[in-house]
């Protein structure tokens, strides 16, 4: 418990991998408001199919940017099955949030917002030490 503790407080003190992570975190949602706009009031889509196929998406794309420029890792079986492990559990986790959101009556766009917010740190921690890991 003490070596994770210890392993946490590096972590954070680690400002340039935290700085980066936010900025492609900020392109990755600028994806998804942009794909959710173009999705739902452009081409008529169904707000939850569009949800689905925008995040799907921009996860794919999230695996390759992250491993090579953030946590500079190549590309293995294991690091791949550990991401998919994690798709399914955030991708499950943001699309509850963001059904519960619309369900309450909140817009498309601060629902997805709740649910980016909610997970973004998360996110960051199950990356840095599963995803990554070697």
């Amino acid at each position: 418990m003490n070596r994770l503790i210890l392993e946490f407080k590096k972590l954070l003190a680690n400002k340039k991998l935290i700085l980066k992570y936010i900025v492609i975190s900020l392109f990755s949602y600028a994806f998804v408001f942009v794909g959710l706009f173009l999705c739902i009031d452009f081409l008529k889509l169904n707000q939850g199919l569009s949800f689905i196929i925008i995040y799907g998406i921009a996860y794919l794309l999230l695996y390759g940017v992250q491993l090579k420029f953030l946590f500079y890792k190549n590309h293995d079986s294991i690091k791949l099955i550990r991401f998919v492990l994690s798709i399914i559990f955030f991708y499950l986790a943001a699309n509850f949030i963001y059904i519960v959101g619309l369900k309450v009556g909140l817009h498309y766009f601060l629902s997805s917002a709740i649910a980016i917010f909610v997970l973004m740190p998360l996110r960051f921690l199950i990356y840095n030490f599963y995803v990554y890991k070697n």
